[in-house]
């Protein structure tokens, strides 16, 4: 825009000073050319006959009127100076203006004298005793405001003229160029203000739809990624809060199923229908395992709460992965097999060295654990946990032989309430969309990613960096904090 409209200015200047130097030019050489055509070095026909009446004409007895009329017949003016005063003058102004510049030029041979100048003026001048009298021809000159006038001064008010013509032309154009920028300027700053306004009437659906190429674009393509972004996050944000409400309804009613059983089963306490010790242990374990699912409910909801505020606590410290897995391989594969499934593990020689958050790393592990449970669909159910190193990265592959997920699902498991059928729903919070998302959470905060594949079943493999600290130390205590 600057560069347009610098060189736009930049032409019509040059232009103008190009046309007014032209102009002038051709005026000066026209007017040269003029004065010359009409220019003379002999005298003219009526001469002699003037200076035979100027040398006839007797003060005593002629009237000054009655020679200025035959003179003028002649096509000559005249006037009379005396004691160096002008006594008489039929002068025009022209004349008077040549005969006040060329008069102490004039070629005086005794009482006679005879000029020719070059704006075609024939001088005739007598001294007679203590008058001189001076007749002048008629100029052949141009009008020029109003009169006639001399050679330079025609020239001179010809290049004032021109020269006003152009400052004239030049400031229209100006303004007519001012006035087309302005309006080039104004409309992307039209867009953007149509567009904002838009933004906050609460539509983000219409492009700024400036189509330009100037430092606007730049500006308009920027707005538009924006409004873009924001349209995306507002879209997000409604279907997470559908999501929210769809998860805190589901919870709702997942823990109404068990709250019902437990309020149940202590009125027949109560009542005195479990009226033998046999009966009324039974009652007591019903409603103690309804009560833990409840709490298992209440934890998730919690645990996402904090996740959500950035309130979690951790506590990285240095670990071999390997050794974890181990240990979560043994105390899970027991409560694993009684489900019908087993876990296997495989840990490639070395050291395996790793700074994480044992409680957030044993969730991450658990969450994928329930996750094959639930949905892998394998009968036996079949685990394989396999650690090894791959050069700045340790790495965990979590393998199930169940069916997998479709291929256009996968790069959707880790979102937030996601769910692969959202009809489904079980126990303990099943299908809330949550175990994943918490799961790729934590892995991230340690620094590390995790992705997903099909591949004989449903694989995760997860990579976190080599002895780095992956989270940040925070030392406030947690009073929900405890073992795994």
């Amino acid at each position: 825009m600057e560069r347009r409209i610098f060189l736009y200015h930049t032409i019509v200047v040059t232009a103008a000073l190009t046309a007014l130097l032209l102009i002038s030019v051709l005026a000066i050489r026209r007017i040269d050319d003029y004065y010359l055509q009409r220019s003379f070095t002999d005298p003219d026909s009526n001469a002699a006959q003037v200076q035979s009446l100027l040398d006839g004409w007797d003060p005593d007895s002629e009237t000054l009127g009655a020679l200025s009329r035959e003179l003028r017949e002649l096509g000559y003016n005249f006037c009379v100076q005396g004691d160096g005063q002008e006594l008489y003058s039929s002068l025009d102004p022209f004349q008077q203006e040549i005969l006040r510049r060329t008069m102490g030029a004039v070629d005086w041979a005794g009482d006679r004298a005879l000029s020719i100048w070059s704006e075609g003026i024939m001088t005739v001048g007598v001294r007679n005793g203590a008058y001189t009298l001076i007749a002048m021809s008629h100029p052949d000159a141009p009008e020029f405001f109003g009169r006639q006038r001399p050679q330079n001064e025609t020239m001179l008010l010809t290049v004032l003229v021109i020269g006003g013509a152009a400052i004239l032309v030049i400031v229209s154009l100006s303004m007519v160029s001012a006035k087309i920028q302005v309006r080039r300027m104004m409309r992307p700053v039209e867009a953007l203000t149509a567009a904002a306004r838009r933004i906050e009437g609460g539509d983000l659906s219409q492009p700024v739809g400036y189509e330009g190429k100037d430092e606007f674009t730049a500006v308009c393509a920027a707005f538009e990624q924006m409004q873009e972004h924001l349209l995306r996050e507002r879209e997000k944000n409604a279907a997470h809060e559908r999501a929210r409400t769809d998860l805190v309804a589901g919870i709702s009613h997942d823990l109404r199923t068990p709250l019902t059983s437990v309020k149940g089963y202590i009125k027949g306490l109560r009542d005195g229908v479990a009226n033998t010790p046999e009966k009324r242990t039974q009652y007591l374990d019903i409603a103690y395992r309804n009560a833990c699912r409840m709490d298992v409910l209440l934890q998730r909801l919690f645990y996402f709460s904090k996740l959500e505020t950035g309130a979690l606590p951790w506590f990285p410290v240095e670990e071999d992965l390997g050794r974890f897995v181990e240990r979560f391989v043994r105390d899970t594969a027991g409560e694993l097999e009684q489900k019908g499934g087993s876990m296997e593990l495989e840990v490639r020689p070395g050291p395996h060295p790793v700074r994480i958050d044992t409680e957030q790393m044993g969730r991450v592990l658990s969450n994928l654990t329930e996750n094959a449970v639930r949905y892998a669909g394998a009968h036996p159910l079949r685990l394989v946990l396999t650690v090894w190193r791959e050069g700045e990265t340790e790495r965990l592959r979590f393998a199930d032989n169940g069916r997998g997920v479709a291929e256009e699902d996968l790069p959707h498991l880790f979102e937030q309430f996601w769910r692969e059928d959202p009809a489904r729903s079980g126990k303990s919070g099943e299908g809330s969309g949550l175990g994943l998302y918490i799961v790729k959470h934590i892995v991230e905060t340690h620094g590390g990613t995790i992705r997903a594949e099909n591949s004989g079943g449903l694989v995760f493999e997860l990579a976190l960096p080599t002895g780095l600290k992956g989270g940040e130390d925070h030392h406030a205590e947690d009073p929900d904090r405890g073992g795994r």
